[in-house]
């Protein structure tokens, strides 16, 4: 897929490294605070791996899929399944949490966003957990459909809660998220970062006068859902 190839070909600076272990940390601490045992967690859409590396330091088994075979060839030592969403091509029951980090607003419509999230709860297995990050609209405003071309279908908090319980799953956390931070520290920490300006006005992506790395900063402290769910 082109546009995946697109993202994997983007430098990352050791602060933007930072910033993603330190959500995917706090993403894992939260699944465990909400599941026992713990065993097997399966992720869709990887990307470099961050989340990867935070489950195998907690000795966790760790499956992932994606639709960009050169993102699962960048994973060491880890299971990969080559799977284009919805379809999940794994047994049902098979997964202790199933994990999907700004992923579904990638699906091109409704039907197919639902398809997913069944499928995420049918490869978890009974009190299991299905764990979804995901932008929010109501933040992010028209920055959602600029800040990436393949953002299809529009997300907000009541929006996936509505989805969770049409799955059946039973909703135990469901919060603002800004990267890691939560409450008033993550709602500072977005209103900073988007006050920062990235471009003169006018400024077109190729100018010098913007500057992407600012621009994909804010976007990190842009306010997203986070939500989990439990299939009863």
């Amino acid at each position: 897929m082109p546009f995946y190839d697109f993202w994997r070909n983007k430098s990352v600076t050791a602060l933007g490294r930072s910033w993603t272990r330190q959500a995917a940390r706090y993403t894992l601490g939260r699944i465990r605070a909400n599941v026992t045992p713990l065993k097997h967690i399966v992720e869709i859409g990887p990307g470099r791996g961050v989340f990867m590396q935070a489950c195998k330091a907690a000795c966790l088994r760790y499956t992932a899929l994606d639709a960009n075979l050169g993102f699962l060839q960048g994973l060491d030592h880890a299971a990969t399944v080559h799977a284009v969403a919805p379809q999940l091509p794994l047994g049902e029951g098979v997964a202790d949490a199933v994990v999907a980090t700004h992923v579904i607003e990638h699906l091109p419509d409704m039907p197919r966003a639902t398809s997913f999230l069944a499928e995420m709860a049918r490869i978890t297995r009974p009190g299991g957990l299905v764990v979804v990050t995901a932008p929010d609209l109501l933040w992010y405003g028209g920055y959602f459909y600029d800040c990436d071309y393949s953002h299809n279908f529009p997300t907000s908090a009541r929006r996936l809660h509505q989805m969770f319980l049409d799955q059946r799953l039973e909703v135990v956390c469901l919060e603002y998220v800004f990267n890691h931070l939560t409450g008033w520290p993550g709602v500072l920490a977005g209103l900073g970062a988007r006050m920062i300006p990235y471009a003169a006005p006018g400024a077109l992506p190729t100018s010098a006068l913007y500057n992407d790395r600012i621009y994909k900063s804010r976007l990190t402290f842009a306010r997203g859902v986070f939500i989990i769910g439990r299939r009863v």
